[in-house]
């Protein structure tokens, strides 16, 4: 399921991605392994996101399994998106733990789930035109 997005708001997604970069590190700087994780998470749904809407004016809204198959063809080669990929299906892997179940976070958890954000932050602001968003 998609839903059709004015391309020119990618920039608010690349905004919300980078907030949520923020308090992911944050938060892991302050033994919030579990706020990081989720913010981690919502980080890559938003960097996604703004890939989506630049390139095929449209986000998606089903599943967050599903956010991939939105941003296929967005000028990237076979190996970016396998990476992104990647990153991506191991950031949601940990979603359902860290937001519903009681299971808590663990520092290696926040580490490794800011690890995949940033890369895919990263990939995605290289893909996107020169905006004022910053460098986390």
């Amino acid at each position: 399921m998609v839903r059709p997005v004015d391309k020119g708001l990618y920039k608010n997604y690349l905004q919300k991605a980078e907030e949520m970069l923020e308090v992911a590190k944050y938060a892991a700087n302050t033994s919030k392994n579990n706020a990081a994780v989720t913010a981690s998470i919502h980080c890559a749904i938003n960097a996604l996101d703004a890939l989506a809407v630049f390139y095929f004016g449209k986000r998606h809204s089903g599943t967050h399994e599903d956010a991939l198959n939105t941003i296929k063809g967005a000028i990237m080669n076979g190996n970016e998106f396998g990476d992104l990929a990647k990153q991506f299906v191991g950031l949601i892997a940990l979603k359902n733990q860290a937001e519903y179940q009681p299971d808590l976070m663990q520092i290696q958890d926040a580490s490794d789930a800011i690890r995949r954000a940033s890369r895919i932050f990263s990939k995605v602001k290289q893909k996107l035109p020169s905006s004022h968003i910053g460098s986390p």
